[in-house]
């Protein structure tokens, strides 16, 4: 009697850890898929910043900055989410002189899904910036949304070493809004 009262605790006791163990192994696989979603929006986060940092000598006649380096945050400050008419002097103060940009999409990373937007604002010292959002859903389930900012001081030379490109002045209601 005393042997079967003895296995009866030891089976109680038994199925409390493994129980414990179930649990941990959930938890674990949940923070992978989390950490698999987050990895696969840094990834799609840094590619559209990367974008919009990019940096390349003008040859077109239509921009103001023939000749020099030309910036690719004007064409997404002035054209995302929609085309407004950057101030004269800049790319000709002309929406058609404006690259034409991808302000959203959506794009697979392995089995993950993300979708992003990108949008030019004034910020709050009107100094130009541009929003980045990534949202990053994994298949089983877990989601996770980053958001990183571009600002114009981000991009143009220092004024200690080139004369830089002003920053755009905002529009009143914000770069591309």
């Amino acid at each position: 009697m005393e042997t079967l009262i003895a296995l009866a605790v030891l089976g109680i006791a038994f199925g409390a850890l493994l129980m414990s163990q179930i649990n941990n192994l959930r938890t674990s696989a949940q923070a992978r898929w989390r950490s698999e979603a987050k990895a696969a929006a840094i990834q799609v986060l840094e590619q559209r910043m990367s974008e919009i940092l990019r940096i390349e000598s003008s040859t077109d006649s239509r921009y103001w900055d023939k000749g020099s380096d030309s910036y690719w945050f004007i064409d997404y400050f002035y054209g995302c989410p929609t085309k407004v008419n950057p101030p004269s002097g800049t790319r000709g103060g002309n929406q058609a002189n404006l690259r034409s940009v991808t302000c959203s999409g959506h794009q697979n990373i392995g089995e993950i899904g993300t979708t992003w937007t990108i949008a030019g604002q004034a910020g709050v010292l009107g100094e130009g910036l541009i929003a980045v959002s990534v949202t990053a859903t994994h298949p089983r389930g877990p989601s996770i949304t980053l958001q990183d900012y571009v600002s114009c001081y981000d991009v143009y030379p220092s004024p200690s070493v080139d004369t830089p490109v002003p920053c755009p002045v905002p529009t009143a209601s914000g770069g591309g809004r």
